[in-house]
């Protein structure tokens, strides 16, 4: 999906303002997910109550996780025009960081000084991955001059803010999912996603000049949005049925890392762009610190749950 989102937003020989522009990859990949939703509902409407709209008693906060998930998407579809696909996906696993702060702060779970200090780790890693010109001085990509990807500073630092916004998004999106439950099925989290996403998407290209509707002039374009709807479709609903049934907040975004490998593996066949050493050390710190943060907490609720044991026998 990010790797489709990519090409089309550095496809040919196109200036910037003329390239496609992530609010219109959007709009219509919702197009393609929302006449899956329709009709994977529609054909299971038997086992999906309230179709199409959902629990009435939650419908606000699906509305909320709609929201959170724009800006989560978009962010991430913002950063691809600058960085290379694994900085954008290392940035976005500062999510399961900001989910743990989120989760103690909303949900009321415990939150200790280790995963304090991984968090700060993390953003050690980002920082790497950033490498702001007053730290690290000029950038020098003379290997990488080619238009696929940008090297204004400028457009990379705010590339880099959406992306951690749109990280921050995504905690909110685990932690409604969460607060939600079992009271609305799965597709409806990814139906209200598609509706709200689509809904922002349509009026921001009509608002906002730098974000115009383009033509799609060769079948690649049109292969590459169907695949980018179809893709989109099946990962949301597998995260939100995969966040339904995990025990802990911080356990639904783990398994996302796995995304890194892919990432890189594009770069590279794609576009020959191999990960830098202060991009690999920044890959270490986040993932290191946020796995370990998440074991070792794994490990102090068994610990709580064996005490708590061995109290209820005496």
């Amino acid at each position: 999906m990010q790797v489709s989102t990519k090409v089309l937003e550095t496809m040919g020989d196109k200036t910037e303002e003329d390239r496609i522009k992530p609010l219109q990859i959007l709009l219509l990949r919702m197009v393609v997910t929302s006449i899956a939703l329709v009709v994977y509902m529609y054909y299971n409407r038997r086992t999906i109550p309230y179709v199409p709209f959902g629990n009435p008693a939650v419908r606000g906060w699906l509305i909320l996780r709609g929201i959170f998930g724009f800006i989560g998407v978009f962010g991430m579809y913002y950063s691809l025009m600058y960085l290379t696909i694994s900085d954008a996906v290392l940035i976005s696993f500062m999510a399961p960081s900001f989910t743990i702060i989120s989760a103690w702060l909303v949900l009321h779970e415990s939150i200790s000084p280790i995963e304090c200090m991984g968090s700060a780790l993390s953003l050690s890693g980002v920082i790497l991955i950033v490498r702001p010109t007053f730290i690290f001085g000029a950038a020098n990509d003379s290997g990488n001059s080619d238009s696929t990807f940008n090297h204004d500073p400028a457009g990379r630092c705010i590339a880099i803010v959406f992306a951690l916004f749109g990280a921050m998004s995504l905690s909110g999106v685990y932690i409604v999912i969460r607060f939600i439950g079992d009271r609305a099925h799965a597709i409806m989290n990814v139906n209200y996603f598609s509706f709200v996403t689509g809904v922002v998407s349509f009026f921001g290209i009509l608002v906002i000049p730098g974000f115009k509707f383009q033509k799609i002039d060769n079948f690649k374009g049109l292969n590459l949005f169907l695949l980018i709807g179809i893709c989109g479709f099946i990962h949301q609903l597998l995260l939100s049925m995969g966040i339904q049934r995990v025990t802990k907040a911080s356990k639904g975004s783990l398994m996302s890392y796995t995304q890194l490998i892919y990432a890189i593996f594009w770069d590279v066949i794609i576009w020959g762009k191999w990960p830098n050493v202060f991009s690999i050390i920044g890959m270490i710190l986040i993932i290191g610190s946020t796995i370990t943060v998440i074991k070792m907490k794994e490990k102090l609720s068994e610990r709580q749950s064996e005490y708590i044991e061995l109290q209820e026998t005496d």
